[in-house]
């Protein structure tokens, strides 16, 4: 096999470009859907792909995000996305490159971090991803219990929101809520609106106003109806999306959700470990998380220009092992600089192991217990805990 990586050029290779990436996902894009929706959001995306002889077998995406990084601060990230080989063509070299190919443009453009969400646990470690996120994939209430523990007075208002894309809304919420979650990423407009072009119509959309008139939280949902005995509602709720920049918007969009007639089950998905609705209800076992999955994946490209861009929880020192690589990590007044040393290492990790713990989500103490480090001097693991901690468990509302 002789491979050529290149990006995809012309509306033709575009359209062979989604056949493959359709192939190797076990399905056919429909014609319409195809023309309308996928082929103009593959226009405003980086496609690259793969060729055996002038022959597609492979494809993958790369998006350029903005990524909220512990202590408040940002740092460019690209996305990987849309990665797929043929079935006949796996196992052949055809992802390495493609992956290669894009970590080697993400280091020319300065970029220090790749994300993305993989389709198995077992394929991206080898290329230096870790799961960065943890997340309830799907999580219930059941509403006869939905009492929350102390009284709630929402000081704005849950509004019905009739715009077929509301656009405008969601990134006011997004660019409120984004610095505090580790973990979430901007969106452009197309991307934002491209979560509605494709959407159920049954879906319902609300959002939440705070006093002053903003808006600081978001929500789409739709309604399973059920009837038992044809006479006795047990409706079930099931929430696509919720975001919220406040408190306030978070409390006032589940009170909203628990208090729809007819229904008895309000189910999520995508929800952050630390939800606070388990803190809201009175009676909390009643919050149900049904599944635990990993979630972001991320790779540190650039380790040394990570490692300095996130903010630290307190100050502190560690000499890391990164595959043979030694790196001088000192965090002073929430900020750090990272350069190679001679001195002994304390913790000896992969790529892949640090990047889980980058976002703060993961501790190396359980790294340690896991197997998956090593810890050289006793301790170590604890004050990299300490440094690497984040305000609240880091997690991504979108999955692109």
């Amino acid at each position: 096999m002789t491979l050529e990586i290149r990006p995809v050029e012309g509306a033709d290779e575009l359209r062979r470009f989604a056949d493959v990436h359709a192939v190797a996902f076990g399905h056919r894009f429909e014609e319409e859907r195809l023309a309308k929706l996928i082929l103009p959001a593959l226009e405003q995306v980086s496609c690259v792909a793969a060729y055996d002889a002038g022959r597609m077998i492979g494809v993958s995406v790369d998006q350029r995000f903005e990524i909220t990084l512990p202590g408040g601060r940002f740092a460019p990230a690209g996305g990987i996305t849309w990665v797929g080989v043929l079935p006949t063509e796996r196992r052949r070299g055809a992802l390495r490159a493609l992956l290669e190919h894009q970590h080697a443009d993400l280091r020319e453009r300065g970029v220090p971090l790749s994300i993305l969400y993989a389709s198995q646990t077992t394929i991206y470690g080898r290329f230096g991803y870790g799961p960065a996120t943890v997340r309830a994939t799907e999580a219930d209430v059941d509403t006869r219990h939905g009492a929350f523990a102390e009284p709630f007075q929402d000081p704005g208002s849950i509004v019905m929101v009739d715009d077929a894309s509301p656009v405008a809304i969601v990134r006011e919420v997004i660019e409120r809520s984004r610095p505090q979650i580790p973990g979430e990423v901007d969106r452009e407009d197309d991307d934002i609106g491209y979560m509605f072009a494709d959407a159920d119509k049954m879906q319902f959309r609300i959002a939440h106003r705070n006093a002053a008139g903003d808006y600081d939280g978001f929500a789409t949902y739709k309604i399973e109806r059920e009837w038992e005995h044809e006479v006795i509602a047990t409706h079930r709720v099931v929430v696509e999306m919720l975001l919220s920049a406040s408190i306030e918007a978070h409390a006032a969009i589940w009170r909203y959700l628990l208090d729809l007639d007819l229904a008895r089950t309000v189910r999520i998905s995508n929800r952050p470990l630390d939800d606070p609705i388990r803190w809201l209800l009175a009676e909390w076992r009643h919050y149900r998380v049904r599944h635990i999955a990993d979630g972001l994946w991320l790779k540190m490209v650039d380790p040394v220009a990570a490692l300095e861009a996130r903010g630290y929880a307190v100050d502190g020192r560690l000499v890391l092992d990164l595959e043979g690589d030694r790196l001088l990590l000192e965090a002073q007044g929430g900020e750090a600089r990272c350069m190679p040393t001679s001195l002994e290492p304390e913790i000896e990790l992969d790529r892949s192991m640090l990047a889980a713990a980058y976002l703060g989500g993961v501790r190396f103490g359980a790294l340690r217990d896991g197997r998956r480090l090593r810890e050289l001097t006793a301790g170590a693991c604890s004050r990299a805990d300490r440094m690497f901690v984040a305000g609240r468990d880091p997690w991504c509302s979108y999955e692109f």
